[in-house]
């Protein structure tokens, strides 16, 4: 797949927007640099990009933005632990159920409180050191929710004082409904595991023995 003229008129501005907001998370990886990566998914992924290209706007965008920040995420960590010095697999990453489960804890500032999940688990590959330390991951949690802005905190903190009852905070928070009360959570908790480094990014394989079809031979036929 080579990247046309039409390629690049439908997905610059996008391609700038991802490589724009991951150069301000990453400022030691040039602009340039994460753009010409993304360009080059476009290379590898051309099963993918022809048939997300077929599909609804709201969803193709949908598509390649997810898919394209996660290579950029890549990317510019990989970078930045070739400039700064050290390995890769030194990162840690913290899943979403992971940091639910422990931020009570922190908040109520009670680290002895009891935590449900298997420490033995793959879930121990989040922890910040080899052994899984709980405390040192309720400590870096801590300093990711100070790092979060005030709207975001008070959002966590009454769904802390709530029980994490969605109903209960959609009343203290003064929202429309129970869905959108739980969706400000959920974007509080996405900022706080950006604060903790983001989510780990993942390898993305092309489509395999898909049958690609040119979008304007199909609109001829």
């Amino acid at each position: 797949m080579a990247i046309t003229e039409a390629l690049i008129s439908e997905y610059n501005d996008l391609v700038r927007i991802v490589a724009s907001t991951k150069h301000k998370e990453y400022p030691m990886v040039p602009r340039d640099d994460i753009e010409q990566e993304l360009w080059v998914w476009f290379l590898k992924h051309p099963n993918k990009t022809t048939e997300w290209r077929q599909l609804d706007i709201k969803e193709s965008t949908k598509l390649f933005t997810r898919s394209l920040h996660n290579a950029a995420s890549r990317f510019c960590q990989y970078e930045k632990a070739r400039s700064v010095g050290y390995e890769i697999s030194d990162v840690s990453y913290y899943q979403r159920a992971v940091v639910e489960e422990l931020l009570p804890s922190v908040l109520n500032n009670d680290w002895s409180q009891e935590i449900t999940f298997d420490m033995n688990s793959d879930r121990k590959t989040l922890a910040p050191n080899e052994g899984g330390n709980l405390m040192a991951m309720q400590a870096d949690i801590s300093r990711a929710f100070d790092m979060l802005n005030e709207r975001h905190q008070n959002v966590l903190i009454q769904w802390n004082i709530s029980g994490k009852n969605s109903k209960e905070l959609a009343v203290a928070i003064g929202s429309a409904s129970e869905k959108a009360a739980r969706m400000r959570v959920t974007r509080a908790i996405d900022a706080l595991i950006q604060n903790l480094g983001g989510p780990r990014p993942y390898y993305e394989a092309d489509y395999k023995n898909v049958k690609i079809v040119d979008k304007t031979q199909k609109e001829a036929e």
